[in-house]
């Protein structure tokens, strides 16, 4: 029981503390990205599995997303690098036609071997430009691929018709105040 309970007390005081590690402005080469919106990640209703937050070149224009764009992980939990891209390879075939999976397949395989495993801490982001699609984990450029339909179709994980999770879609399409 004390276990349990300690485990539940560092889950809500990492959870606050990891929250406000999201600054509210990214700067990239193409310019500056505002902090739109962040939000938790949650499996079964209480286990925090990471934070994340939306970054656009465009707040105002939540719902829709801009060219210009950053996504970002904060970990709570081990991930295997393995899952990351299973799970992107799912999901976009669930949000895309066979003919758009197809026509991304290749590069999506090239961007997906740059995932790494994740141990609590660690942070991705996944930011997208007019240009090219690119992936850090830690502030580190780990991969990156100039195809704009892969650009374009990757953020159909979170924000396509069946994302990854509808909650985590709604929350970051919502502006903060």
């Amino acid at each position: 029981m004390i276990r349990i309970a300690c485990f539940l007390l560092t889950t809500v005081f990492a959870s606050n503390s990891v929250a406000d590690a999201f600054s509210s402005h990214v700067e990239t080469d193409f310019g500056q990205l505002s902090k739109c919106s962040q939000t938790e990640i949650s499996v079964m209703k209480f286990i925090h599995v990471a934070d994340a937050a939306l970054y656009s070149s465009d707040c105002s224009r939540l719902p829709g997303l801009t060219n210009e764009l950053q996504l970002s992980f904060i970990y709570h939990r081990e991930i295997a690098a393995e899952d990351f891209i299973e799970a992107a390879e799912t999901l976009l075939k669930r949000n895309l036609s066979a003919a758009e999976f197809e026509q991304i397949e290749t590069d999506l395989e090239e961007f997906n071997a740059a995932y790494e495993s994740v141990a609590e801490g660690d942070r991705y982001d996944i930011r997208r430009n007019q240009n090219e699609l690119l992936l850090f984990k830690n502030n580190r450029l780990v991969g990156q691929h100039a195809s704009s339909a892969l650009g374009q179709y990757y953020y159909q994980i979170w924000f396509g018709d069946k994302p990854f999770n509808d909650k985590l879609k709604s929350s970051l399409l919502e502006p903060e105040a």
